[in-house]
């Protein structure tokens, strides 16, 4: 199997769990609600948000090859993301489910956080 279609396996995986499938700066994406977690940079990585103080993360980075993402290789680290390599494409599935629950969490976290609605001014609410 090639990381194209280890890439797509994953990706029909995910959005059979409800991830949506996008794209950002030409590369295909996958989101939770509108928080990119997963990105597919090149033919040979994927990138996934674990978050940096995470024990996830840490461990991610331990695999030979991984490192901190630097989309386009710019030099502009993204700290809270981890790149794993192709030599890894059998925990890529692990990290980019874990990465898409804490991205759905956060949504629901951020849903909760929405003041509640009010009946408005001059209804009694019944």
């Amino acid at each position: 199997m090639t990381e194209e279609s280890d890439y797509e396996a994953i990706a029909d995986d995910l959005v059979a769990r409800g991830a949506t499938r996008a794209q950002m700066m030409g590369r295909p994406i996958l989101k939770a609600g509108s928080t990119m977690f997963a990105a597919h940079i090149g033919g040979d990585r994927l990138a996934v948000k674990l978050g940096r103080d995470s024990p996830e993360h840490a461990e991610a980075l331990a695999l030979p090859g991984a490192t901190v993402w630097s989309p386009g290789d710019s030099g502009r680290l993204f700290y809270d993301w981890v790149a794993l390599p192709a030599s890894a494409e059998d925990d890529w599935m692990r990290f980019a489910e874990i990465a898409r629950v804490r991205a759905q969490t956060s949504l629901a976290i951020q849903s909760d956080r929405k003041s509640p609605s009010y009946p408005k001014k001059g209804t009694t609410g019944r």
